[in-house]
């Protein structure tokens, strides 16, 4: 009997030391805030890392009628010097991006407004290239063919390991502006169009990944291996407007599935786009919905090429711009904005395969900048993940750091 009781108080004692340790981990979970290196009044954040996984930070400083697009490099405790891409008295639509490629140089995507348009909302798209830090740049080109209209709501690239890029917008080419957008009757569409550019900068074919999308919201690619992962609201009969996914590479579309039947039934834009992560034959998703009448930030995990496993209900108070990126251990890192009574909060928090929400952090109270700075920054550098947001009454973008 005596011995079964020390058993017994062993076990219980390895049980609180295991929950003293989760304790401890949790507590480990800190969140600090980093300043960028920007000057004046700043927005359009955008976080990737380079080559050899330091973070890249861009964002644009508005004097006057004047946009300069700006970045730089955080690496060991440490802001590397700022350089500028370009700067511009013409209106930045989507936000503007640095990329570190393959072979150690940079990219930079932004997109301008097209003056004197019969359709307000026409772009163009420019890219320029890097070898040596961000110093100097190539003179700008427009990475698609003379028929295609860039509708501003969006752009997503994603760089390839051979060096390359791939880009996904929305394209106009089939819409008729005379009509009304909302009416049922409509007959021209957005389309989800990509090209994939290889390292010499030359464009290849262009692809159509989707003939009827959402307009407003939002693209997100990422890579792995020889396959692309695009995923974006679609635009299905109905007004059904649910997450669709598409894989594709070079040749074209290999297989397009939603993510998930949430059929929200809206007759417009939410304005409200997807994000995903690859790494190590694993995928996963975060969306905003509201089919079932409140706002839910949803998160799904899919493995080796699968379809999505049902949706996790991270937040059913959400207001959605959610970003999740795959941790080591296989759980997810996500990131959102949620409704905290009168105002905003800046969530995040890990979430495993198996639906168990963790180590749940705010990191910002108060209000968010608007379109097309709604959108919130995620990446992951060694045992760190970076936030980045637009603060509309700082008038400046902000940096939090979470440690794992």
């Amino acid at each position: 009997m005596k011995l079964l009781i020390i058993k017994i108080m062993a076990v219980a004692s390895l049980l609180l030391c295991q929950g003293c340790q989760t304790a401890r981990v949790a507590e480990k979970l800190q969140v600090r805030e980093l300043t960028i290196p920007a000057v004046g009044i700043n927005q359009h954040h955008h976080l990737a890392h380079t080559s050899d996984d330091k973070l890249i930070v861009s964002w644009v400083e508005t004097k006057g009628q004047k946009n300069t697009v700006r970045f730089a490099v955080y690496d060991n405790a440490a802001w590397l010097p700022t350089q500028t891409v370009i700067i511009t008295d013409s209106k930045l639509a989507a936000s503007p991006v640095v990329l570190g490629m393959s072979d150690g140089s940079l990219t930079a995507a932004w997109m301008k407004s097209v003056k004197n348009e019969k359709d307000p909302y026409a772009a163009d798209i420019y890219l320029a290239h890097s070898k040596d830090g961000g110093q100097t740049w190539t003179a700008p080109l427009k990475p698609y063919g003379e028929q295609a209209r860039i509708y501003d709501a969006q752009m997503s690239l994603t760089p390839l390991p051979d060096a390359g890029l791939a880009l996904v917008w929305t394209d106009s080419r089939h819409v008729n502006h005379d009509e009304d957008e909302t009416s049922p009757n409509k007959t021209s569409r957005y389309q989800l169009m990509a090209a994939v550019l290889d390292k010499a900068r030359q464009v290849g074919k262009e692809i159509t990944l989707d003939n009827d999308i959402c307009s407003c919201c939002s693209v997100n690619t990422d890579v792995a291996n020889d396959e692309l992962l695009t995923v974006y609201r679609d635009h299905l009969k109905g007004e059904v407007r649910d997450i669709g996914a598409v894989r594709w590479n070079n040749d074209g579309v290999t297989h397009a599935a939603p993510v998930h039947d949430d059929h929200w039934v809206i007759n417009g834009c939410p304005s409200n786009g997807p994000s995903v992560d690859l790494s190590d034959g694993q995928a996963v998703v975060a969306w905003f919905s509201a089919g079932d009448g409140k706002g839910t930030l949803r998160l799904s995990f899919a493995s080796d090429g699968n379809a999505f496993k049902s949706p996790i209900v991270v937040d059913d108070h959400a207001i959605g711009f959610g970003k999740a990126l795959l941790l080591d251990d296989g759980s997810a890192m996500v990131t959102w904005r949620s409704n905290a009574g009168s105002e905003e909060e800046l969530l995040v928090a890990r979430v495993t395969p198996g639906g168990d929400i963790t180590e749940r952090k705010t990191v910002f109270r108060g209000s968010f900048a608007r379109w097309p700075s709604n959108y919130l920054g995620l990446e992951k550098i060694g045992n760190e993940v970076f936030i980045a947001w637009t603060d509309p009454i700082k008038k400046k973008v902000r940096l939090a750091v979470v440690g794992l």
